[in-house]
């Protein structure tokens, strides 16, 4: 006779056996299924950043606006990460701080004109300093002492909670800051990292192009010398004042500065100590005038300057102010204390002149008869 106990339990063994194999094949089918899911999301985002990086390549080559090409990089890196709600491109300016240069999902009056020092940033806060790599912030409000600006369009219904910051270096150095940001705790993974490490490097290309632009800009604009505005750059300003004042029944000033002994000064001291004395009255001028004031280097060593709807005595006064101001700031060469002394001469639109070449005209004959005069004493 079989023996049913041993049977029985043989039974029972081969089918829990089974259940234990069925449920450890299940389950090695779920994590197959995931990491299958897992590979294909890996895969979908890769093509798309792929598809991505294509795009900010031709843009990079193709766009002339800086900003254009910001503003694309910031759309493409929100759509390649999943919980990514709103960022923005911070530039570090020639004051040293770092200004918005492009967004997306921001309110565009606050963040307008919004800069920032480095050491107020988010990622010097949460690295103590030490800036050299991409970073997960989970939580914002876990770091300390740190200033929370309201930039969203509704500052009561969401903030940022979390973050991504990519520092962006040109040369070793570093010149912008990359924000992808979320109303989310916790939002970001090391996935959305690698994402936004893949098309990093287009991201400073972009940032060197545009300070190339920037620096051609500047170039195209401005006196090397001196860092006032050129002859080129003063003409399409003086032709807009023009316009406006035709348009507008406004009145506006045109002055004529020429510096005096440059080429003595040149002979004697060097070509130096004249660039030093060009130097010495721009910047003595610039703040003397007010910001609404044009002024610019015509060539050699003469100035002009657009004085915007003030009177012949307030003109005098500042002109005054800058000859005060030149006598108190000598600079020394060899021993010699060196002041910079000018000739000048003005004309006022309309009353003068409806034109720039009357208007200089009148202040050019102005500033050589101050001259002459000068020269007697």
């Amino acid at each position: 006779m079989p023996d049913y106990k041993v049977l029985f339990i043989v039974v029972i063994f081969l089918f829990f056996s089974l259940l234990f194999l069925y449920i450890w094949k299940s389950r090695q089918n779920k994590k197959l299924l995931s990491d299958l899911n897992e590979t294909s999301g890996h895969l979908k985002r890769l093509n798309n950043l792929r598809g991505s990086m294509l795009e900010i390549t031709q843009a990079v080559v193709g766009t002339e606006d800086p900003r254009d090409l910001y503003g694309m990089i910031l759309e493409k890196a929100i759509q390649a990460i999943p919980y990514a709600n709103v960022g923005s491109v911070m530039i570090r300016g020639e004051d040293d701080l770092f200004h918005c240069f492009s967004q997306k999902g921001f309110d565009d009056d606050k963040i307008k004109g919004f800069s920032i020092p480095l050491n107020e940033t988010i990622i010097y806060k949460y690295t103590d300093g030490k800036i050299e790599k991409a970073v997960i912030i989970k939580d914002i409000k876990e770091i300390k002492d740190l200033n929370i600006f309201p930039l969203s369009v509704d500052s009561n219904e969401w903030h940022i909670r979390s973050s991504i910051v990519v520092p962006l270096f040109v040369n070793k150095e570093l010149k912008g800051i990359l924000h992808i940001d979320s109303k989310e705790i916790d939002a970001f993974t090391n996935d959305d990292i690698l994402s936004l490490e893949y098309i990093r490097g287009n991201i400073e290309v972009a940032l060197q192009k545009y300070l190339l632009y920037t620096k051609m800009v500047t170039l195209s604009r401005y006196d090397e010398l001196t860092k006032t505005y050129n002859r080129a750059y003063f003409m399409e300003h003086f032709n807009h004042i023009l316009n406006n004042a035709l348009r507008y029944h406004q009145t506006f000033s045109l002055g004529i500065f020429d510096i005096n002994d440059l080429k003595k000064i040149n002979d004697t001291h060097g070509h130096i100590a004249g660039d030093r004395l060009l130097q010495k009255f721009a910047d003595v001028t610039i703040k003397n005038i007010r910001k609404t004031d044009i002024f610019a280097r015509w060539g050699g060593d003469e100035f002009m300057a657009i004085f915007y709807q003030i009177g012949d005595d307030d003109i005098n006064d500042k002109i005054a102010h800058i000859r005060t101001s030149l006598k108190g700031n000598p600079f020394i060469i060899r021993n010699d204390r060196i002041h910079a002394q000018f000739s000048f001469g003005c004309a006022s639109y309309p009353e003068e002149g409806t034109s720039f070449d009357e208007l200089f005209k009148i202040a050019d004959n102005r500033m050589y008869h101050h001259k002459k005069e000068m020269k007697k004493k």
